[in-house]
């Protein structure tokens, strides 16, 4: 039997700041570390802690996006979050590797039941899934799949799917919940998600983290990791998982919060792809209230924890429209092929100069607005292209004629 949400309130300890402490010598970034606590945190949660927002009951679940080139410590971050929901019993933790056709599978396995009183028993299936890789079981251009991830995503009453290859066998999942930390760089989002993606609202359900910093450690200065750190924390996250019901607001954390969904929750990020996830902000910052409130061991949503939370958020999303420009980027060769074969065959049909105003607007969606006109110099001085005297048209040379004065 568990006890409605009672968290120790003279807890000596957060347990947020204890897992970053813990993993400060691992070869990543401090908000990867960040967000993959926080990912560990509301994984605990489940579906058994919630808050009422607009009437109905709203769970701490979270679809959290590692982004960052190789090497950038994704992995590093995401494996601690994993380590740490495998330690905990109670929890069902899906295999790192998981594909699109096991996910549904394995959540459909994870059943969860807790007695509430000596009459009262609260059913859920409840998954988390921490992914080096996010197209492991995110199959590009997925849109069904995708629509699939966005109905589990809010926590509905009950998720129904027809297995292929079974016959008529149908799956009937009770009060499903997925919490998801996984790992990607910006090109495979580039390559994976369709615009379907970002209209249809998956991505607005997505915290995308990113980083494109290296964290260089001593190889032979660094010390193995405190294993009665990680029990400490094993410990103490297992006690989350004991804990059920709805957790209140105080009145100025309250207060504010309305304040700042009253005055349009800013500064938004400004991104045409982020229209969808500008409007889910609120909801974002209410889970992560939640969990800050678990991690420090509050059995209300305090001031403090509505702005860190707050804070988390506003933080990891100065760095989102870095994850836009890096999709579109490639490196100057391919860019530079791709310019002179456009126009190529503009040359080769209209038979006249091409002004400039075509070249910026091929660039503009390949690379930052700074390195056009960089890539323009390169293209003349390489003799890729020639500029007309006088004027602001260009001719394309043949290949074989490039860098040759």
């Amino acid at each position: 039997m568990v006890e409605p949400v009672q968290l120790a309130q003279n807890a000596s300890s957060d347990w947020i700041e204890g897992f970053l402490d813990y993993t400060n010598n691992i070869p990543s970034p401090k908000i990867f570390r960040l967000w993959a606590a926080i990912s560990a945190v509301a994984g605990a949660l489940e579906r058994r802690v919630w808050v009422v927002s607009a009437g109905e009951p709203l769970y701490p679940n979270l679809y959290v996006l590692l982004v960052g080139h190789p090497g950038s410590g994704k992995t590093q971050a995401i494996k601690h979050t994993n380590s740490l929901w495998y330690s905990c019993r109670d929890l069902y933790v899906a295999p790192h590797d998981v594909t699109k056709a096991a996910l549904i599978d394995k959540l459909a396995s994870a059943t969860r039941k807790t007695v509430i009183k000596e009459s009262s028993i609260v059913e859920y299936n409840s998954l988390q899934v921490a992914a080096d890789e996010f197209g492991v079981f995110l199959p590009s251009h997925d849109t069904d799949f995708l629509s699939t991830l966005n109905r589990i995503f809010d926590n509905p009453p009950q998720h129904q799917q027809s297995r292929r290859g079974l016959g008529d066998k149908q799956i009937d999942i009770i009060n499903p919940q997925l919490n998801i930390i996984a790992g990607t760089q910006p090109s495979y989002l580039a390559n994976l998600l369709p615009e379907e993606a970002w209209g249809q609202g998956f991505m607005s359900r997505v915290i995308m983290i990113h980083s494109s910093s290296r964290v260089r450690v001593n190889l032979f200065g660094t010390k193995e990791l405190d294993k009665k750190k990680f029990h400490f924390l094993s410990a103490k996250l297992s006690s989350m998982t004991k804990l059920y019901g709805q957790v209140s607001w105080e009145y100025k954390a309250a207060s504010t919060a309305q304040r700042w969904l009253d005055d349009g929750c800013p500064p938004e990020p400004e991104h045409s792809k982020l229209e969808h996830y500008n409007a889910r902000r609120m909801q974002h910052v209410i889970k992560l209230s939640m969990v800050s409130a678990a991690s420090g061991g509050r059995s209300q949503i305090s001031l403090e924890d509505y702005t860190r939370a707050q804070g988390w958020l506003l933080e990891t999303e100065l760095s989102m429209p870095e994850i836009f420009r890096e999709m579109v980027q490639r490196s100057d060769i391919q860019v530079i092929d791709e310019l002179h074969f456009f126009l190529w065959k503009i040359w080769s049909k209209e038979k006249k100069p091409i002004h400039q105003a075509r070249l910026i607007d091929f660039l503009k969606n390949r690379v930052p607005s700074e390195k056009i006109e960089k890539i323009i110099t390169i293209c003349e001085k390489a003799n890729i292209i020639e500029r007309l005297a006088g004027t602001e048209t260009y001719r394309p040379r043949p290949k074989n004629e490039h860098g040759i004065e």
